[in-house]
């Protein structure tokens, strides 16, 4: 009977929680489940887990790793550490990943999760499997996406020759062109200057390419991607100005300002945005004109809240005289 009572304990716990989406129970709690719960029982529990369950909760979650389990039990623990951001379990799921056998999933989201950790002694690791010949595409594509999250410099050059690499999956060349703005890679600013202005270029890699310039930033890029906001390629225009207007410079507002002119609505549309957070005072007139006139609904909108921005730091700076807001 004794033996019983905590298997009881965790069903009634169950029963009662069933339902409710809440499990913000005591520590006491997990400890069972985690010791006598089913494989069910720990993923259910696990999967509905929003917040951090303490030190002596962690310890024996990451021993879970040492035990067999179905996947399903350490997919929920995986999602746990990342959503707390488990520092301390940056180990074990370097082990993880060690381990074949397990599906493409899971391994995914461990390397996600990895990446979110943001430690950098997870490089190696990362690098060698990136170079092995069993690591699928969508692990690929994860580690690259983990070395950008993890921002360290050192992966700069294997991310630039994957980047370039004619003979690689497109998929896996525009990831690491994204990292390499995560990054804040300056050395590979030609590289991607390039990739933008070739119209030869897969469009998903000339599109990265100027939001990784954006992201490192400098005048060189900003030039880059001036000379895209006319691009054959609506949507490499648009990436372009999306990117000029998160620089938030003003250099970046007067070529924003020419943009507000472009046939393209969406470049319209990203100007007119970043116009607003840049509080570009000297498009006070083509954002009234666009308010009012433009003829595409979502532009005339934020035409209307950048214009308010900008005037009413006008107004805080008691410079707003003869100018009325847009109603």
């Amino acid at each position: 009977m004794k033996r019983l009572l905590p298997v009881v304990y965790i069903i009634l716990l169950l029963f009662l929680h069933k339902g409710t989406g809440v499990w913000a129970l005591d520590d006491d709690y997990y400890l069972q489940l985690l010791k006598y719960g089913t494989d069910s029982d720990i993923e259910k529990a696990f999967n509905q887990v929003k917040t951090n369950l303490g030190e002596r909760v962690n310890r024996k979650v990451l021993n879970i790793f040492k035990e067999e389990h179905a996947e399903k039990v350490y997919m929920s623990i995986v999602f746990y550490i990342n959503f707390i951001g488990l520092n301390d379990a940056h180990d074990v799921l370097l082990q993880e990943l060690e381990k074949r056998g397990r599906s493409e999933d899971y391994r995914e989201t461990v390397i996600h999760t990895i990446g979110r950790l943001k430690n950098s002694s997870s490089l190696s690791t990362l690098l060698y499997l990136l170079g092995d010949t069993q690591t699928s595409i969508r692990e690929k594509k994860a580690i690259i996406d983990s070395l950008g999250e993890i921002g360290e410099i050192g992966a700069e050059d294997i991310l630039m020759r994957i980047a370039q690499d004619q003979y690689e999956e497109i998929d896996v060349r525009a990831h690491a062109i994204l990292s390499l703005g995560k990054i804040q890679s300056g050395k590979s600013r030609p590289l991607l200057m390039d990739i933008l202005h070739n119209p030869y270029e897969e469009k998903i890699m000339r599109m990265y390419a100027a939001s990784s310039l954006s992201q490192i930033g400098g005048n060189d890029s900003l030039e880059a991607l001036a000379k895209a906001i006319n691009d054959e390629s609506h949507e490499v225009a648009e990436y372009a100005t999306s990117g000029i207007a998160q620089m938030k410079t003003e250099e970046g507002g007067k070529i924003l300002l020419l943009a507000l002119r472009s046939d393209y609505d969406k470049v319209r549309y990203y100007a007119a945005i970043g116009l607003g957070d840049i509080g570009f005072e000297e498009a006070v007139d083509s954002l009234k004109f666009r308010a009012d006139h433009d003829t595409n609904d979502l532009v005339r909108r934020e035409a209307k809240k950048s214009l308010e921005k900008i005037l009413k730091i006008r107004h805080s700076q008691g410079e707003n005289e003869g100018l009325e807001y847009p109603e």
